[in-house]
This record gives C-alpha cells, structure tokens and sequence, in this order.
C-alpha cells in the first residue's frame, strides 16, 4: 500500500515546495492547477513563510544535485524495459456520459426550473429544517438548504424520506447519526429532523444555458447547444481515460522500481526531511479541507492509528526520496539530466506563469532544485513508458490485479483534470449544512485504506 501512495502524493506534496520556495512570499501554482490544489498550496506557502528556514533547506544532501544517486542505489537488470499489465482504457457510456453532464451542469448553478409534482430523484428541493435529539435542537442541526436528492450531501435517510413530498407540506425523518460521524456530540445518535418543503425544482438543460458555460471544445470551437455538449463531455472523458492508462503505466513502473532496486545505504536524512515537509503539509492540508484532524484523516484514508499515523507519514516521505534518487541514477546512467539552460528556462517560465509577483532571483534554491527535479523525474518517467512492455491483465485476475492498487475514483475525481477547458467550468463549491451534512470522505474510507487511495492525492498527481 505504501508504495502506491508515494506516486499519487508526490505531485501534490510538490505544490507546497513551489507554494514555499520564495521565502516570505505566497506564491500560487501553475496555470493548470486547480483552486483546491491552489489554496493548499497557499497554506503550505504561509506555514513556511511563519517558520524559520529549517537547516535541511542548508544542506546540499537535502536535494538530487547534491549527491551521487550512484552511491545510494544499485538498478537492477532490465529496467529500460519493464514488463506492465495494464487494462486499455474503454469509451464512456451514454449513461456516464450523462452522469457527468449533470454533474457540470450542478456545479455551475444548474439548470433548474420549478415543478409542481412531488419529489423525485435528481430533484433540487429548498428546504427548511430543525433537528431535535432527545427532543432538544442542536447547534448545527437547524437552517435552509437547496438540497438535490441523491447526492449524499445529508445523513443516510435524509435524501430518500423527502421522495414523494409536495412543496408546502413538512414532515418528520426519523433518523440516526452515522457512529463515525465527525461531531462526536451527535455521533450514533437518534435525530429527529422536521422538514419543510419550499420549492420542489428539475433540470431544463437548453442551449441558452450550455452557451452561458462559455466552453470551448478541442477544435477551439465553441460548445453552443445540448449535443456540442454531449460530445464536448464525452471527448474530455475518453482523454481522462487515455490519461489514466497512462498514468496508471507510469505508476506500476514506479512500483517495480521501488520493489527491484537495491539501496546500498540510507537516504541521507536532509532528503527525507525534505520529503517529510512536503507530504506532511500536503497530508495536513487534505485533512484540513475534510474538516477533520490529520489522525482521523490518516485512519480514514490509510488505515493508520493514533499511534502510527506519524510515521506512516514518514515512510511515504522515506519512499518518495527513495523514487526520486532511483530517477537520478536512471538519469546518471541513460544522460537525460535536464541542461542548465532547460532548468533556467523552465524557472523563467515558472516565475512568469505564477499568479503572483515572483522574480526569479527572489527564488530559494528549494523552488529551484524542485524545479530541476521535476523536469529530470518527468524525462526518465516519460521514458520508462516509451520503453516499457503493456500487456492486456488476464480477464480471471480481480480487478485490483489487473493493473495496480489504488485504482478507485469515481468521475470527475478519476485522474488529474484533463480538459483544456476546466478553468471555464466555473465549478461551483456548495455550502454545507453543518451536523446535518454527511462526511464524503468517510463514505469510501474502507476502500480507500485497503488500496492506498484518495480523491484528493489521485486527482492532483503529474501536475
């Protein structure tokens, strides 16, 4: 499980390098990150700015140019051409093409229009609602809510007791609080939630309102009506699917390599503290954004204890130095460093691309050697793949098998966003409805532990 999780975090962690890397600045991404990859890089960027510069940062063994990875690593026979099995991507269905339109279409305000019959699912129902344990409201449990039935947003019941009401009438769920519930004060708990139904609405996507999207499709034409948009969604979902398989390839590659390279001697430690801060922020982060503690978060995501969680932690940061010191002697061996001009160009572009003021000479080498980094793992990531075998997984093999651990997401969280057009999604973030609304990460927290996944990690690795 460990060295699964080392690919997905890397990417992420490495935003908070770059976030950290200008001193007392907060620096934003890339151009191509998203604004939750953007806001924990930015807490990343204010953690470090508070702090001291620790004295790994000082030490030329904290970063690749500073060692021989030769000294470190021994690479076994037959790397350039790794034998991977791997399923080939499928096309969408009409059905998920479907899903996923109306997963847009709700994240940008939805296409609703009022109805008069009773509630069904799909529908967006304005609610009012009181909840009462023991007869007694709660802090949380009282306020309004444009609520679309199905989405999991409140606690298991919740959703399905509101079918077949009519606007205007109130009814009483008789419900109980999830035993992991976040809020322990109403955890395992009976609640009695009354609902009153103010408007009962239904999707009515029109032409007018996929022209409002302002998408833009592969050709650079724009997406004016219901079918450019069908076809837009599903192009976007064939290029996830052909990402994916990609970096699911690349992924396994990583793994061999962890499993079959020798290492003659420790990791220097400046490295794995380096490493350390990177996925302990990135790790923080995530917890944070699950409004959770970073214990609950761990046991959660990675079935880690109390007691454990800590160095857990400290194992995918051992293990991440570990990948990125097998790079740089692939790198030694096969000559794909990256050229000083390569590195000074890619720093330009960094500076000039990010969404604040950076010169480059107000850079720390920690930005820089990141940079350089990064240009380095993905040349000799991109090459492994050109060089590697791909066969077709045996059909008998479960499907955890047939390619590599870790391979659940669901739709638009399934890989690192592909569509050129993601900035013009406007992807709406939804208010929650405090103890009312249920916990998303911990409704996959089972699956997530066993194969070493999460949303968040998959869904930001290969920036």
């Amino acid at each position: 499980m460990k060295k699964n999780m080392i690919a997905l975090i890397a990417g992420a962690a490495a935003l908070c390098i770059m976030a950290a890397g200008c001193g007392s600045q907060t620096t934003g991404t890339a151009g191509s990150a998203t604004a939750s990859t953007a806001s924990t890089a930015d807490a990343a960027a204010t953690t470090a700015a508070a702090e001291e510069t620790p004295a790994w940062q000082e030490d030329d063994t904290a970063y690749l140019s500073g060692i021989k990875a030769s000294d470190y690593v021994e690479l076994p026979d037959g790397y350039k051409h790794q034998e991977v099995e791997v399923a080939k991507p499928v096309d969408p269905t009409d059905e998920e093409v479907k899903d996923r339109m109306n997963l847009l279409v709700k994240n940008n305000g939805g296409a609703l229009e009022e109805v008069s019959r009773s509630v069904q699912e799909g529908d967006t129902v304005s609610i009012d609602y009181v909840g009462k344990i023991d007869g007694k409201e709660f802090e949380g449990g009282t306020g309004s809510y444009d609520l679309q039935i199905g989405s999991g947003a409140f606690i298991e019941g919740f959703e399905d007791g509101l079918i077949g009401a009519k606007k205007g009438e109130t009814l009483d769920l008789n419900l109980k609080f999830p035993d992991d519930y976040p809020a322990e004060d109403v955890a395992g708990k009976d609640v009695v939630f009354t609902v009153t139904v103010k408007k009962v609405s239904a999707d009515n996507l029109t032409d007018d309102f996929v022209k409002s999207l302002n998408l833009t499709n592969e050709f650079g034409q724009a997406v004016t009506d219901i079918d450019s948009f069908r076809e837009y969604i599903r192009s976007n979902m064939i290029e996830e699917n052909e990402q994916r398989y990609i970096w699911l390839i690349k992924r396994q590659i990583d793994d061999n390599l962890l499993a079959t390279c020798t290492f003659k001697q420790d990791i220097p430690q400046p490295m794995q503290d380096s490493y350390y801060f990177q996925y302990n922020n990135y790790l923080n982060n995530a917890a944070s954004s699950n409004y959770m503690p970073i214990e609950t978060y761990m046991q959660k995501q990675y079935g880690a204890t109390e007691d454990n969680y800590e160095q857990m932690i400290r194992d995918f940061a051992t293990q991440g130095a570990q990948l990125s010191v097998i790079y740089q002697a692939i790198a030694d061996e096969r000559d794909l460093n990256p050229t000083e001009e390569e590195i000074n160009t890619a720093i330009s572009k960094y500076a000039e691309g990010s969404s604040t003021e950076i010169k480059v000479e107000d850079m720390d080498r920690y930005l820089k050697e990141y940079i350089r980094d990064e240009l380095l793992s993905n040349r000799v990531r991109d090459w492994l793949y050109e060089n590697c075998k791909v066969t077709e997984p045996d059909e008998e093999k479960p499907a955890d098998e047939a390619s590599t651990s870790g391979t659940k997401e669901a739709s638009a969280s399934d890989t690192a966003d592909t569509s050129e057009d993601s900035s013009s999604d406007r992807s709406a973030s939804s208010d929650t409805a405090d103890s009312a609304d249920t916990d998303s990460t911990s409704e996959n927290s089972n699956e997530n532990a066993s194969n070493g996944n999460t949303e968040d990690t998959a869904a930001m690795h290969e920036n």
